[in-house]
């Protein structure tokens, strides 16, 4: 397939998993700054590139593209990461006014509504305010990973990998949530933001497993849903379970006409390469 060049205002990066295809690879969603429409790149060896083309979220790269031949989903494109640059740093944390201009126009009234829209053209991705937070959920994990993907670390060490290995989250963090449609079920869905896991991984190191929980509670279940703030939600769905939809994302400005956001903790330089 033929060869593109995007230029997207990226809006959510996953956080890094290791699959049987392409080792450590990260999921990178965005906005096409050529149709406004949402655009999807994997995978990205995000810890592999050069300092220089490390990007934030809401920072603008260009990219050369191709539509990926295994995944059919609408949005997905892989992205030849030797073309990739970064031509504009995200504005100031604190300024949101930006950002809602370019994801105001992609808003959906609810989840139930993109769950439909999925089932007429295969959209994948989405964005919109959601109604009420029930839960904040965090559910223990296996504290190592399954010796598949460390079988798989292992080899790129051998191959000559000096980044520090992958850490493993060993919770799933989840929302149960309402939205706007009048006959809203309630969603559950895990959150697979890089954020959320390099949180915990950062908090980890100076605090007891407890508290760490009680202060990622305290941010992601308290303060993006402030009263104050307008909470918008980013999801996507699993390439192999496309009724599965995950929060890839959460963007809460504050309301009013310019917004504003807390930065603390909300940092994705996670174990930078040595």
């Amino acid at each position: 397939m033929g060869l593109e060049h995007k230029r997207i205002l990226v809006t959510v990066k996953a956080y890094p998993d290791i699959g049987k295809k392409y080792g450590e690879a990260v999921c990178v969603a965005g906005i096409d700054q050529s149709t406004g429409a949402w655009i999807r790149l994997y995978p990205v060896g995000f810890r592999d590139l050069p300092k220089e083309r490390r990007f934030s979220k809401y920072a603008t790269i260009e990219v050369d593209v191709r539509k990926s031949a295994s995944d059919h989903r609408p949005e997905s494109f892989t992205p030849v990461i030797d073309t990739l640059e970064v031509v504009q740093e995200p504005p100031p944390t604190g300024v949101a006014k930006e950002r809602r201009a370019a994801v105001d126009p992609l808003l959906a009234e609810g989840m139930c509504s993109i769950f439909a829209q999925q089932q007429v053209d295969g959209t994948s991705l989405g964005v919109f305010r959601p109604v009420e937070l029930l839960e904040f959920k965090s559910e223990k994990t296996a504290a190592e990973w399954p010796d598949a993907k460390k079988m798989r670390i292992d080899q790129q060490s051998l191959l000559g990998d000096r980044k520090v290995p992958l850490e493993k989250i060993p919770y799933d963090f989840s929302y149960k949530y309402r939205c706007a449609a009048s006959a809203c079920k309630t969603h559950d869905q895990k959150i697979v933001d890089w954020d959320i896991g390099e949180m915990f991984r950062k908090l980890r190191a100076g605090h007891d497993e407890g508290t760490t929980l009680e202060m990622v509670k305290s941010k992601w279940g308290g303060e993006l849903w402030s009263s104050s703030c307008d909470t918008y939600l980013y999801v996507g769905n699993q390439l192999a379970h496309q009724r599965g939809f995950l929060v890839l994302g959460v963007f809460w400005p504050k309301k009013g006409p310019t917004g504003g956001e807390s930065s603390e903790w909300v940092q994705d330089e996670l174990l930078p390469p040595q």
